[in-house]
This record gives C-alpha cells, sequence and structure tokens, in this order.
C-alpha cells in the first residue's frame, strides 16, 4: 500500500507527464513545404480561402489586380488539382504542374492543364500569381484560327450565292454552294 508521500509523487509525476504531452500538441510543427502548397491549393480551391489571402503580398498594387481579376465574378467554381505528386521546389519559388477547372458562372470557364507557381515570403507559401487561369496560347490561336475559318467560310457561301443568284434559280447549286469540294466548279460556272 502506498503512503501519503508516494500519491503525491504519483500525482505530481502524472500532472508533469500531462503537460509534457500537452505542450507540443499545441505547437504543432510546421508542415513541409509540399504540404503547405497542397494545403494553398485545396483552400484556394474549396473557398476556405480568398484569392486574395493567397496570393503574393510582395505584388505590385497592379499586378495584384490584374490577378484577383480572375476571380471578379461574385460566385465561381474552382478546382486546381495538381498532376504530379511533388512540386519543383527551387529555394523560394516552386511550380507545380495543375489540372484547372474554373467556371465564373459569367461565362468564363477554362478546363486545362497548367503550371501554378508559388513563393516562399517570411517561411509561408503563397501563390506568386493566378496565370495558371488564363486561357494557354495555343487555345487562343486554335480558337481565332477557328473563328477565321468559320468567316471565310461563310463569307464565300455567300459570295457564291450571290454571283450564282444572278444566273437564275440555284437549283442543286443551293444545296453544293456549301460544300467547299464543289466551289471551283460553282465559282467557274457563276462567271
Amino acid at each position: 500500500m502506498m503512503n501519503g508521500r508516494q500519491v503525491v509523487c504519483l500525482v505530481a509525476t502524472l500532472g508533469l507527464l500531462a503537460v509534457a504531452v500537452s505542450i507540443p500538441a499545441q505547437n504543432p510543427t510546421s508542415a513541409s513545404d509540399a504540404d503547405q502548397i497542397a494545403g494553398l491549393m485545396r483552400r484556394l480551391s474549396d473557398h476556405s480561402k480568398s484569392p486574395s489571402d493567397v496570393l503574393d503580398p510582395g505584388l505590385s498594387p497592379t499586378d495584384r489586380e490584374k490577378n484577383l481579376h480572375h476571380f471578379s465574378a461574385p460566385q465561381y467554381e474552382l478546382n486546381v488539382t495538381p498532376t504530379s505528386g511533388i512540386p519543383a521546389i527551387t529555394g523560394s519559388s516552386a511550380s507545380v504542374p495543375v489540372r484547372v477547372h474554373f467556371d465564373g458562372k459569367d461565362g468564363n470557364t477554362l478546363d486545362a492543364s497548367a503550371t501554378a507557381q508559388f513563393v516562399k515570403r517570411n517561411g509561408t507559401w503563397y501563390f506568386s500569381n493566378f496565370d495558371f487561369l488564363s486561357w494557354p496560347a495555343f487555345l487562343i490561336i486554335v480558337l481565332v484560327v477557328g473563328l477565321l475559318v468559320g468567316i471565310g467560310y461563310a463569307a464565300t457561301v455567300i459570295v457564291l450565292m450571290l454571283k450564282l443568284v444572278k444566273h437564275g434559280p440555284l437549283g442543286t447549286n443551293g444545296i453544293k454552294m456549301f460544300f467547299p469540294i464543289f466551289w471551283p466548279r460553282l465559282f467557274r460556272e457563276a462567271r
């Protein structure tokens, strides 16, 4: 059986042990760089952090405004998912290949692969920009070329129709003029 002194020592030891265990639980160790970056993408995607809170505080006001413009819609849906497990970290900057799904609910949508850039300021990671929300250059080129081809097609059909109408009823040429393979012969007939 324990005497009073042993009980006090046991209680004191258990109390100190409880305090020692609770101190590290109150000050969790900082997350690794990769975990911080993954958490940053997750918090931006689930709206638990605002875009201005996760954007590099070192950006000039003009650059901040330009980057935050992507989020000008009152409601938007965003999903930024890393496509490779480990970010490429070099000193205080990092890049992560991501798959981006953005729907601004105002007609501005994007579903593409991109690279998200990060910067570390005072031990905390931030997005260095939101350029990954911009349309890739090749998509812009495809869109412009597609528009030009469409406009050229429509203009050719209209010109061909106007020339053919001058020579009488269209007949089957009214259908053929929509197929580019018939255009050379139809233009010869329309002279």
